[in-house]
């Protein structure tokens, strides 16, 4: 083994440094002495997706056409929930690798389902990866639901978003998710040996689902006691890096952007009918649903049985509509403006007027100054247009601006809710965009100086490290900082 990767979803300093200042993470404190660390930059938005694609290509979201779970596209009155043609249209870290002779392998790495033909193995990851065909090579399935008895997702998950469920239910839950994280490394281990890996790239994605229904407490520090744990028998004469998408924080208000937009007359939605008011007055709602189909083991049964277009449907918890089923309640001819959630904005004017212009900036000077009339809470750090944060072929798709959230924010894009402001009621934290990287091994130096890491500079640093140029195409740059004099990278025969 030449490098391990270990990305750490939500991994954010700033919740775990308590744990490593009294002991409790004794292997991430090692690695943090004895080598480099500092904050990392996600893209914006700080979002699962795109942010591992960001990583593991090394470009932007314009070049990827990638921009949250979903994109808008206004022209064609269509909200497409994760466009999954464009999630291998870049060549990623292990495409190079392989090419180069290199023995490679993927595991639980989200935005990878379906797998593809690697040299070495992959397997597709969380939440959009399925329990089926999740493995490349195929048979790859079979041997690790028999050994490890491995699943992408846990089934229990409901029971920590339906807010009524039972304590007891809520631990079945997080100790399903304990058992995941901890059959990852398992599998992790069972298969550098068997494909006599040089290099492996292992999510830890669920750690973040922690974060988000209940952000430092005892379930959460359990966890990356597991973590921290697992990681200690990897720390050898083998350089690691761990790394995450985005960080965390914990939030105290609930921002219903395109509440807001609808009350400013810049979005126009048509009514929710009747039936869904109705379900949602009695308390019959998409999280309680799916988790009482659990409870009953029928939740199987009633996937194949109700549509998911049907499905999408029934109103959430708070009486609303989210993803791509937003799109028929939307009046597109009368809507100037539509958002998702966590920040992207797309406006629907002909983007070479003034009119358009000139909205724009009187939509950034509105969000930036905007309060919670209840706390007086900003609900923006600041209003980014795309141009300055995006470049590349699909920029023209892209979202106009991107709302990036305030500390203690949480920006939700369903449509439906009545009111823009709430409190928190199923998350307790939400993503920000500092996360955390440490690189610990033979060739990196001990506490050398960091500054402005971006989520791009992996992949230039990953294949600096094996020896290999940096395509002209991707965006970050290597981190030539962390490396020790005379550490000398395996030479291999790079081509693009």
């Amino acid at each position: 083994m030449k490098l391990i990767v270990l990305g750490l979803d939500g991994a954010s300093f700033n919740l775990i440094r308590p744990w490593i200042n009294d002991g409790s993470l004794p292997n991430i404190k090692r690695l943090i002495d004895e080598g480099t660390s500092g904050s990392l930059r996600s893209c914006l938005p700080p979002v699962t997706s795109p942010n591992w694609k960001c990583y593991s290509t090394g470009k932007n979201p314009g070049k990827l056409g990638i921009f949250w779970w979903e994109n808008i596209d206004c022209r064609n009155k269509k909200i497409i929930y994760l466009p999954r043609s464009r999630i291998y249209l870049n060549k990623e870290i292990w495409d190079y690798l392989g090419e180069a002779g290199y023995r490679v392998g993927v595991l639980n790495m989200p935005l990878t389902y379906p797998p593809k033909k690697v040299s070495g193995f992959l397997v597709s990851g969380p939440p959009d990866g399925i329990e089926k065909n999740f493995t490349f090579p195929t048979d790859l399935q079979y041997r690790l639901t028999k050994k490890f008895n491995y699943k992408i997702n846990p089934e229990w998950l409901s029971l920590l978003e339906w807010s009524e469920s039972t304590r007891s239910g809520r631990e079945k839950a997080v100790r399903e998710i304990l058992k995941l994280i901890e059959n990852r490394f398992r599998a992790a281990k069972a298969l550098i040996k068997e494909y006599s890996l040089d290099f492996l790239h292992m999510t830890i994605f669920y750690i973040n689902t922690l974060h988000h229904f209940f952000w430092n407490d005892n379930h959460v520090k359990e966890a990356w006691k597991l973590i921290d744990t697992n990681i200690g028998s990897y720390i050898n004469n083998i350089n690691i890096i761990l790394f995450s998408d985005h960080g965390t924080n914990k939030i105290d208000q609930v921002f219903y952007i395109n509440s807001w937009l609808a009350e400013k007359g810049y979005l126009s939605i048509k009514n929710i009918n009747q039936l869904q008011n109705l379900l949602h007055k009695i308390g019959i709602n998409r999280e309680s649903l799916t988790m009482i189909s659990q409870k009953l083991g029928i939740r199987h049964t009633l996937s194949r049985v109700i549509p998911k277009q049907l499905f999408g449907q029934i109103p959430t918890s708070t009486g609303s509509i989210e993803f791509e089923h937003r799109e028929k309640y939307v009046i597109w001819d009368k809507t100037k403006a539509i958002a998702s959630g966590q920040g992207p904005i797309y406006i629907n004017m002909n983007k070479e007027t003034e009119e358009y212009e000139r909205f724009r900036n009187d939509l950034i000077l509105e969000l930036e100054s905007l309060r919670n009339q209840h706390t007086d809470k900003r609900i923006s750090e600041k209003v980014h247009k795309v141009e300055n944060e995006y470049s590349g072929r699909f920029l023209s798709e892209a979202p106009d601006l991107i709302v990036e959230q305030a500390p203690g924010t949480h920006i939700r894009g369903s449509i439906g809710k009545k009111g823009v402001f709430d409190r928190p009621r199923k998350w307790r934290a939400e993503n920000r965009r500092n996360g955390i990287f440490i690189a610990h091994g033979p060739g990196i130096k001990k506490k050398a100086k960091l500054h402005n890491v971006s989520i791009l500079d992996l992949a230039p640093t990953i294949l600096h490290l094996f020896g290999g140029p940096v395509p002209p195409d991707m965006d970050g740059r290597k981190l030539s900082e962390i490396f020790k004099e005379g550490s000398n990278p395996v030479r291999k025969n790079f081509q693009y």
